[in-house]
């Protein structure tokens, strides 16, 4: 009865063993994906403060484009109400109309 009983403690003990051995691969496993996860959220974060501040470049870039064009109106404008008095009808320089005909 004793060996029976040596027996049954000796599988018992092996059982155990065999479930700790299998809950640490379980473990190593969980670890492992957790590092995974940790590394994908700082990448993430990062990706996200990039499109923060792409956001932020692109909207100072639109606000200089409209002031670029608000500077060129009120140029513009400017020019269109200029008052040449007797110059308005004087011809161009030849070469000055060579010029502006290039651009």
């Amino acid at each position: 009865m004793i060996k029976y009983v040596a027996i049954a403690a000796l599988v018992a003990c092996l059982g155990l063993c065999g479930a700790l051995w299998w809950q640490s691969g379980a473990l190593d496993t969980l670890r492992d994906n957790n590092a995974r996860l940790e590394r994908n959220a700082a990448v993430l974060t990062e990706q996200a403060e990039q499109a923060r501040l792409a956001a932020d470049v692109a909207d100072a870039s639109r606000q200089r484009v409209e002031r670029m064009n608000a500077e060129a109106s009120a140029t513009i404008e400017a020019i269109r109400n200029l008052q040449l008095g007797e110059c308005a009808d004087a011809p161009l320089d030849p070469a000055l109309t060579d010029l502006l005909g290039r651009r």
